[in-house]
């Protein structure tokens, strides 16, 4: 039991591990929607400056004349902070969607790996002699468990896992 709760813990700290990558580059590329919003921002800051300072010089000049181009500047920026707010949002939905493919595709691999474990611990409980040093010390092992197979399980779980600890 303490074997399966050390496989689960390396399973789920690998999945924590996996969540947190993906974390950060979705913190990665909400920098890079910011830095481009910034840059749209001083985009719009330099279009509303010479918005301006072409206004002021069209009151010199008779306003009939350059009223439907001030209308269209105006629906041109309307159009463009649309435009930025929708393509905000699709990256956001985007960048949720990924996250959410990633979840599912770590939680597939867990369920195929413990499947994976399942047949190889029957295997091995087909291939093992009762009567040999290894027979006896399992025999010990799995009085600890429900059923022989959940102790092969772990037993195989901790044998055929990386070495962390040198």
């Amino acid at each position: 039991m303490i074997n399966n709760s050390q496989n689960n813990s390396k399973i789920d700290d690998l999945i924590s591990q996996i969540k947190q990558e993906k974390i950060n580059k979705t913190k990665q590329s909400v920098k890079e929607v910011n830095n481009q919003t910034s840059s749209t921002d001083n985009l719009l800051e330099k279009l509303k400056s010479d918005y301006q300072k072409q206004q002021k010089q069209e009151l010199t000049v008779d306003k009939k004349i350059f009223e439907p181009k001030n209308q269209e500047i105006s629906q041109n920026l309307s159009k463009f902070k649309q435009q930025l707010q929708q393509k905000k949002e699709t990256q956001t939905e985007t960048i949720t969607h990924q996250n959410q493919e990633e979840i599912r595709y770590t939680e597939q691999r867990k369920q195929q790996q413990q499947k994976l474990l399942i047949r190889q611990a029957k295997q091995w409980l087909e291939n093992l002699d009762p009567y040999s040093d290894e027979g006896f010390w399992f025999e010990e092992f799995s009085t600890r468990y429900s059923s022989s197979l959940e102790a092969a399980v772990d037993y195989l779980a901790v044998v055929n896992a990386p070495s962390s600890v040198k």
